[in-house]
């Protein structure tokens, strides 16, 4: 392994970082491409998830151009990812149904206080570890399931994907062939029992959400598919 290289993707709040790594974990470069914060007159703060994955190509196109490497030595690929921020995209297009959802925003607080009024709060503290909150992407993807046209519909045909922007950038770096994340990942959903390591059904349908809409769990070092980054390796990569 000493002679090849990873490739690391930390999409932030702020930005997207690509970072090349070697053999012995040793930084060789970095690029960053920051993207737009949209917040608008009511305080709710949005991100362009095209404008993210555009980013992320472009990032590791000018890492690995301008760290002069062989490209053929590139290994594999690796993401860390803004936790909380959702987003739902058409499973069979990929074409985003609107904006995402940035973690710090509290446009679906209404939707926690009626789940609270359910008297349901306790038990989903109990099954996720954390407190009912609008901070979290339960009640973020409810609202879009709610709120953005089309929305709804799509998720009761099974025509939906919802989640975090690993899951996001993953489907969209592997063409659609793959729509998974991770128990890191998920266990920040308010949506995946942390005991039965599984998305809880219960929860799940007191935001009105379909678990088959949601992505594969899988391990950290699974196989999450491959990718070239649209042509800038010479073949797919993990």
């Amino acid at each position: 392994m000493t002679d090849k290289y990873i490739i690391s993707i930390d999409q932030s709040t702020q930005g997207t970082k690509a970072l090349l790594f070697d053999g012995s974990g040793r930084l060789i470069r970095r690029a960053d491409k920051p993207h737009v914060q949209i917040v608008n007159e009511k305080g709710w703060v949005s991100h362009d998830p095209e404008e993210i994955y555009r980013n992320t190509i472009e990032a590791a196109v000018r890492l690995v151009n301008e760290s002069g490497i062989d490209k053929s030595r590139i290994a594999g690929v690796g993401i860390s990812n803004q936790r909380e921020t959702s987003l739902a995209w058409d499973r069979a297009t990929g074409a985003p149904l609107g904006h995402a959802i940035v973690w710090q925003c509290a446009r679906a607080a209404d939707i926690c206080e009626r789940v609270e009024g359910l008297g349901e709060a306790e038990h989903i503290r109990r099954a996720t570890g954390m407190n009912l909150s609008p901070y979290f992407p339960a009640s973020k993807i409810a609202w879009i399931l709610e709120h953005v046209e089309g929305a709804g519909e799509k998720a009761a045909a099974g025509e939906i994907c919802h989640g975090t922007i690993d899951s996001w950038l993953i489907y969209k770096l592997t063409g659609g062939k793959s729509y998974k994340t991770d128990y890191s990942n998920a266990s920040r959903t308010q949506l995946f029992n942390i005991f039965e390591l599984t998305w809880d059904a219960d929860i799940c349908r007191l935001f009105g959400i379909d678990p088959a809409n949601l992505a594969e769990v899988c391990d950290s070092d699974s196989d999450f598919g491959e990718t070239d980054f649209e042509g800038l390796l010479p073949r797919p990569v993990p």
